[in-house]
């Protein structure tokens, strides 16, 4: 039975680690438009080259 108790708290702290770990990259992970739409507006890339990207991204 103590044994039982052991894997079970094992497991759940196995879940809580790699359960966070997906939260943060995934909480600080953008998508692609939203990059493209941010190196557009900061001047990176002009409208031709955020168009053409844009179109490629969406196919």
């Amino acid at each position: 039975m103590m044994f039982l108790f052991w894997i079970i708290i094992g497991f759940g702290i196995y879940y809580l680690y790699t359960n966070r770990d997906q939260s943060a990259t995934s909480g600080n992970r953008q998508n692609a438009e939203d990059k493209l739409k941010e190196r557009y507006v900061n001047g990176e890339i002009d409208t031709e080259t955020y168009q053409r990207m844009l179109k490629t991204l969406r196919d």
